[in-house]
Order: C-alpha cells, then structure tokens, then sequence
C-alpha cells in the first residue's frame, strides 16, 4: 500500500505543467469549404500535436499553441480524414495573435 501511495505522489509531481517561455497564442482555423473538417494540427514550438480539431461548415476554432521569440505561432497542418499522400502534405504555416488561418 505505501508503494501506490509514493507511486502516485511521484506521479501527480511530475504531471505539473511549466509555462512556455514565450507565453501562448491564440488563432483561428476557419473552415471556407462547405463540409465538416477534421485537421490535425502540430505546434512546431512545443512539438504538441492538436488530433481531431473538429471544424464545422463556415465557423471557425479557436486554437492556443506556444508562441515563437516573435509572438507567432509556428504550426503545420493537414487534414485529418485524409491518409498522407501528396495530395494531402503537412503545410507549415506561421500565425500572428487573432489571425485566421483559411481551409480550403
């Protein structure tokens, strides 16, 4: 009982979460096609990926990814629904505060 007992406290110590150096940016992905999306988004700064980024017809998702020196999110994407191939590469992408990126 008292391995459980320093196991999980050992556990819940290593789980806490350090702040980025250069803070958080939030952006947009804005759906322009007129179907439901699925994108798989990665954070080239954190390496953290975002799988399933659920995005509805004509709305957009706010997304918060780490921030580069600069104060821009450095990302790539693609869409999740689809296999990678060449029609469907990782696009790499850098975003400013409160800029949308368009799917089409």
């Amino acid at each position: 009982m008292l391995v459980v007992v320093i196991y999980c406290s050992l556990l819940i110590a290593c789980s806490t979460s350090i702040d980025p150096p250069n803070g958080m940016v939030s952006w947009q992905l804005a759906n322009t096609t007129g179907t439901n999306l699925l994108m798989t988004v990665y954070d080239n700064v954190c390496r953290r990926s975002y799988f399933r980024v659920a995005v509805q017809r004509s709305r957009e998702t706010t997304i918060e990814t780490c921030a580069t020196p600069e104060g821009q999110a450095d990302i790539r994407y693609r869409r999740r629904s689809q296999k990678m191939s060449e029609d469907n590469p990782w696009i790499e992408a850098m975003l400013s505060a409160n800029q949308a990126l368009l799917v089409r």
